[in-house]
């Protein structure tokens, strides 16, 4: 009846999602977009079923150009950052999330992925400064309690995090991850209520792999070690690609005076991914067990590397908060100079050499930046956002064949950065590579349709008089 009704078209897509037929709600939706394409609500569910469709890169696209009609989209902002923790890509969730923290109104999904970022980047103190204001203005969310209480072990505030889960374990008896939860927690603090809990839990669930994991915890920290050992045999049973059974395992049986069979686990736990210093100390005193010196101190030379590297990620944690503070105050010098300390005991995280070239840039001091960005690059050739200011730098000194492969490196490590596909654009005009740059600044337009400077751009572009070839 209404064939040009964008709101209709966008209720039948949002009703075709909803019934979960993601497949045929993209064309009314899309019908949506072309009659208004400044729909928030029909781009944000247009986004969420090319997700749900495996589409990542389509759905990116639409949180964008979300976010350019309204930077401070919740909806956007939790999808995007989202989408882009799945790649890995946590430096582009941490510029993308902090300007709307500092704002505050970031939303308790979006701070749970910005505290995330921030502890791949091994922040702990900034993932914790991230998450207790958003708990404060959100007493009551559940996700947020156990994302800081997450944090709060792994700062080692055991009895922090076990207080705060305390209450809604108690308002939440019958939510078994979060009880798991509360009693890993529990026996990580040394609390006498752990035991308990624990053979409640098994009772109800006896073949949970967590629960038999965690009881051979409890018996390991009481000195019965036949009994660990036999629930971490019942647990690595039940999941056997859990690095930290395999560990503990390994500790119970080398206690236990069986090295040959406490080696196999502790390389087995290495091999799965545990990264703890301790288990370096523990697998060398297998190997001098077994008379293999020369293993055990290449594994007691390990084990003193992690602990020292452990040592410096939290100086250099320190060291990035101070920077913040004074980069928030304006204090651009000094933010450098913390930024500096802080990659001198942390040299290969990309963020912080990041973080440091963009306070050299608001001191002016260009080579310095170039420096910084180059040991971004070198620890993370995928940053996108470091490949794109590289370019910026060169393309500024009038080096535009160099700035053109780092803006193309920019856009091939986020297809969806509207700002290097806009200067790729912009160098690629400076060597008259007219299709060239139309294509980038279609790229552009697709994800910001709005984009004044693409329009204009493209306009100056269709002016010129390309000569045609001649035989």
């Amino acid at each position: 009846m209404q064939p040009d009704s964008a709101n209709y078209a966008y209720l039948w897509g949002l009703s075709l999602s909803s019934a979960g037929q993601p497949r045929q709600a993209i064309a009314p939706l899309e019908q949506s977009l072309r009659i208004d394409p400044t729909s928030i609500d029909a781009h944000l569910v247009l986004g969420s079923v090319l997700s749900r469709l495996g589409r990542r890169a389509d759905a990116d696209a639409q949180w964008r150009f979300v976010l350019s009609l309204d930077a401070k989209s919740s909806a956007a902002l939790e999808s995007l950052s989202r989408d882009l923790l799945v790649d890995g890509n946590y430096v582009s969730v941490i510029d993308l999330l902090r300007p709307v923290e500092a704002s505050g109104q970031l939303s308790a999904a979006s701070a749970i992925n910005l505290s995330v970022a921030y502890t791949k980047a091994g922040l702990l103190s900034n993932a914790y400064d991230v998450l207790q204001p958003a708990l404060h203005a959100n007493p009551s969310s559940l996700p947020l309690i156990e994302a800081l209480s997450a944090v709060l072990v792994m700062l080692d505030r055991y009895q922090d995090a076990a207080q705060m889960l305390s209450v809604v374990a108690r308002q939440h008896a019958g939510d078994e991850p979060l009880q798991i939860q509360y009693l890993h927690v529990l026996v990580l603090a040394g609390d006498p209520a752990a035991e308990p809990l624990c053979q409640r839990l098994l009772k109800a669930d006896p073949d949970h792999w967590e629960l038999l994991y965690l009881m051979g915890l409890l018996r390991q920290n009481a000195h019965d070690l036949n009994a660990a050992r036999t629930w971490f045999e019942k647990s690595v049973a039940r999941k056997p690609d859990y690095a930290d059974s395999h560990f503990h395992l390994g500790s119970v049986l080398a206690a236990l005076h069986d090295n040959s069979a406490a080696r196999q686990q502790l390389e087995k736990a290495i091999a799965l991914g545990f990264h703890e210093p301790q288990v370096h100390f523990e697998l060398g005193r297998a190997y001098r067990a077994l008379g293999n010196d020369t293993a055990a101190q290449q594994q007691f030379q390990q084990y003193q590397q992690d602990e020292h590297a452990e040592l410096n990620k939290e100086i250099a944690s320190d060291k990035y908060r101070q920077a913040d503070q004074a980069q928030a105050a304006g204090n651009y010098s000094q933010a450098a100079e913390y930024y500096r300390q802080a990659l001198s005991v942390d040299p290969n995280e990309p963020l912080l050499a990041y973080r440091l070239a963009m306070a050299l840039d608001k001191t002016g001091d260009v080579a310095g930046e170039r420096t910084a960005l180059e040991q971004a690059i070198n620890d993370n050739p995928q940053m996108a956002v470091a490949q794109n200011q590289l370019g910026y730098l060169d393309f500024s000194a009038g080096n535009t064949e160099p700035a053109i492969k780092h803006f193309q490196l920019a856009v091939q490590a986020d297809p969806d950065f509207t700002k290097a596909w806009m200067n790729l654009a912009a160098a690629l005009c400076v060597q008259s590579k007219w299709e060239d740059a139309r294509s980038a600044l279609r790229h552009v337009l697709e994800l910001d349709p709005g984009s004044a400077p693409a329009h204009q751009l493209l306009q100056r572009i269709d002016s010129i008089e390309i000569p045609q070839p001649t035989r």
